[in-house]
């Protein structure tokens, strides 16, 4: 905090010294009136300083934590991300655009959504019992601790999975349903627009260019021809990995279990999405919310998945199968 208010006094005085000194001294009548705006920005941004640091004197004045115990319900990661313009005029200055993104981290005890920091947040799961203490005003975390962690696997299966060769015992194969089919043949198709779309529109631009005998700027943006030859492997990668899918007629299951939930929303300038993830002994995967909310920590599901693509096609949990 020192250093913010240190730089703050730095630059304003910097900008009234060699800028705004002067400018009372203009015979036109308007010379007081870029000191009154820096004056009156000057304000605004000691409030706010003020503020802040008004939010650590009261919890250090007060004396007071808060102490927090039970078990985590849900974890969450809120993700905030806003675009403004970078700066100029004109054309020019509509393309010079500055993102920012910031992160908050949220867990959920007896239906209580309480914010912690990253140390914290990357320490603990869902299902764990922990302990904490918060500072009311600031919400700075002065302590905690896992009383009980949830339910584990055992760590020979974990250790396995780390090294991505999950136990051969664990999986199995399944004939392909008519819905399989269709969930196989809607992922493919989505896909495969995606890596088209990017090798026409690259392609244009490069045969473009060595139409019109330009072909010394497409050897110096060779990222490009690059980008547009790995999209288009990717593409015949991706129809002959989808045949063998289809033509196989099968599926795999794999038996693993919940180690950990993560719910995550995403807001921008073009609206706010959610991710409901879950982590399991065998790989961590996106899920539909219906899933997500009744799958609990420890529980013991069913993976279905393509047999030659990564494509999830549904999850078997309590012999009850959900599709995606």
């Amino acid at each position: 905090m020192s250093i913010i208010v240190l730089c703050f006094i730095g630059i304003f005085s910097a900008i009234y010294f060699f800028v705004l000194r002067d400018f009372h001294k203009e015979d036109d009548g308007f010379g007081y009136i870029p000191i009154v705006m820096f004056g009156l920005f000057s304000l605004f941004f000691i409030g706010i300083i003020a503020y802040m640091i008004s939010i650590f004197v009261t919890d250090l004045n007060a004396g007071i934590k808060d102490c927090f115990e039970g078990i985590i319900e849900d974890k969450r990661l809120d993700i905030k991300q806003s675009t403004s313009r970078a700066g100029g005029s004109g054309i020019r200055g509509s393309r010079g655009r500055k993102t920012s993104t910031k992160r908050y981290y949220y867990i959920t005890i007896d239906g209580i959504e309480h914010k912690i920091d990253y140390t914290m947040y990357m320490n603990v799961k869902v299902g764990d019992t922990v302990y904490f203490e918060i500072a009311p005003k600031s919400h700075v975390i002065l302590f905690y601790e896992v009383l009980e962690s949830a339910p584990s696997i055992s760590s020979a299966i974990i250790e396995r999975s780390e090294k991505r060769s999950y136990p051969d015992s664990k999986v199995r194969q399944a004939p392909l349903t008519q819905k399989d089919k269709n969930t196989i043949r809607t992922f493919y198709d989505t896909k495969m627009r995606s890596r088209l779309l990017v090798v026409g529109l690259l392609g244009v631009i490069i045969f473009g260019l060595i139409y019109n005998g330009l072909i010394i700027i497409v050897i110096f943006m060779f990222p490009i021809p690059l980008i547009a030859c790995t999209q288009l492997y990717k593409a015949i990668l991706l129809y002959f990995n989808f045949k063998k899918s289809v033509d196989h007629g099968r599926k795999l299951l794999t038996n693993t279990q919940v180690t950990d939930k993560l719910f995550t929303t995403i807001s921008n300038n073009k609206g706010k999405h959610q991710k409901n993830t879950i982590t399991t002994s065998y790989k961590v995967m996106l899920v539909p919310e219906s899933i997500y909310q009744n799958i609990k920590i420890g529980d013991e599901i069913i993976v279905h998945e393509a047999s030659h693509l990564s494509i999830i096609i549904g999850i078997t949990l309590d012999d009850v199968y959900y599709e995606f």
